[in-house]
């Protein structure tokens, strides 16, 4: 049986840049140019979906990323069904933090209500309002969603958040 684990989480949140540096392998991915112009150094976003897999405890776990534009969510219910998981990536400094948490959460439970989550929050090295225990606080109805921050551009830091969320599974 193969396993597979989803990335998930708004445009700009690290589910790229996450993917790449947890890979085993070089990951298959569907950039193309953002269409409304760079978003400070991002210049480019998933239009379907990345691919790779890495071995962890003696597993191959099949990882996929999922589009963060709302206009392409129909690749939720295409790839969420038979997942363990999904890692949910949320950016510190976006001013929609707590909503599209939420969001997040009840669409891909509404696919698949017995999938497990953990939230790494990136960029929480720059300035911003983010509070962890307001994060914590607000999936709270949704029990049991261990918050992290977690660096997306480190390898360390993104196996934490695969090995948490496979204690979950």
């Amino acid at each position: 049986m193969q396993k597979k684990l989803l990335f998930a989480g708004p445009v700009g949140s690290g589910k790229t840049t996450a993917i790449a540096a947890i890979s085993d392998s070089q990951p298959i991915g569907t950039e193309v140019p953002l269409s409304d112009g760079a978003m400070g150094d991002k210049t480019s976003t998933t239009v379907a979906l990345d691919y790779s897999f890495v071995r962890l405890e003696n597993e191959v776990l099949h990882i996929y990323g999922l589009p963060g534009q709302s206009s392409l969510s129909f690749m939720r219910e295409i790839l969420v069904p038979g997942a363990l998981g999904v890692v949910l990536l949320l950016d510190a400094t976006s001013g929609t933090l707590y909503e599209d948490a939420l969001g997040w959460v009840q669409s891909m439970r509404a696919a698949e209500s017995q999938l497990k989550f953990v939230v790494g929050v990136t960029k929480t090295d720059l300035p911003s309002d983010y509070s962890i225990n307001k994060l914590r606080s607000t999936l709270a109805p949704y029990s049991g969603i261990p918050v992290l921050s977690v660096d997306a551009r480190e390898r360390a830091s993104v196996k934490g958040l695969l090995e948490t969320l496979m204690v979950l599974s």
